[in-house]
């Protein structure tokens, strides 16, 4: 029950998105919307998902500038037909709406170049004046590039009016634990920090499982001096009774 996220002292959600390719959840009326009303309900409130392409990572990872923009031109466009679309509900639960995240996962692996950094930023900036709530991006880190070139890049995102929140890694394992520390321990301070509550068995296709409790409690009671998420409910202890994990 949602009651059991409040029990962690979770007081803000983040919805991935409510759409997914042409999956709308029930839209305003269905049961995504029902039971975010029921965690408003309860005080709580949510940064809002919007349209995910899942062909987004196939179409994204290309070094052509020009691909790119007409890709992201497009998405942005959809995004903004699935904002329209839950607008009336949006405002009427206006207190509760933190802001809106776009479903991008963005990486220095599909954007290594400061070309291609650079225009994504301007693409974004643009995005803003769209919508009467702050946005709200995700990034986790490949090493690709190097640990500056990821400062910057999260700066540049932030002073464009985005609010950036950096995934750990540690879940995810990709990266060595030295590297993976390196580059967070250099993150400014106004961008959060996605806490990885699963540990991942496979990258292709993408398997994951449950941190056993004792780990699951250590990285709740870790303090860190920032905006702090946690990915994801799926992957909580309590969560059966709120999000089922798929086989």
């Amino acid at each position: 029950m949602l009651v059991d996220v409040r029990q962690q002292r979770i007081n803000s959600l983040v919805i991935q998105w409510s759409q997914y390719g042409e999956e709308k959840f029930g839209g305003t009326k269905g049961w995504l919307a029902k039971r975010l009303e029921a965690w408003f309900a309860q005080g709580g409130t949510v940064w809002f998902g919007l349209y995910s392409d899942p062909a987004y990572f196939k179409r994204i990872h290309t070094l052509s500038l020009s691909q790119q923009e007409e890709y992201l031109s497009h998405y942005f466009i959809n995004i903004e037909k699935t904002y329209m679309h839950w607008k009336p509900w949006l405002t009427l639960h206006s207190a509760s709406i933190q802001g809106f995240y776009f479903p991008l996962e963005l990486s220095d692996y599909d954007f290594p170049t400061l070309q291609q950094r650079q225009q994504l930023t301007e693409l974004l900036a643009k995005q803003v004046h769209n919508y009467n709530k702050p946005l709200m991006v995700s990034l986790y880190l490949s090493a690709t590039i190097d640990e500056s070139s990821i400062v910057q890049w999260v700066d540049q995102l932030t002073d464009a009016g985005i609010k950036v929140i950096v995934q750990d890694g540690h879940g995810t394992q990709a990266l060595s634990e030295k590297v993976r520390q390196q580059y967070l321990s250099l993150l400014p301070s106004q961008s959060g920090i996605i806490r990885e509550i699963f540990k991942q068995s496979s990258a292709m296709p993408f398997v994951a499982q449950r941190l056993i409790y004792s780990h699951y409690q250590q990285v709740m009671q870790q303090k860190v001096n920032r905006d702090t998420y946690y990915f994801s409910l799926r992957y909580a202890p309590f969560s059966q009774s709120v999000l089922k994990l798929a086989d």
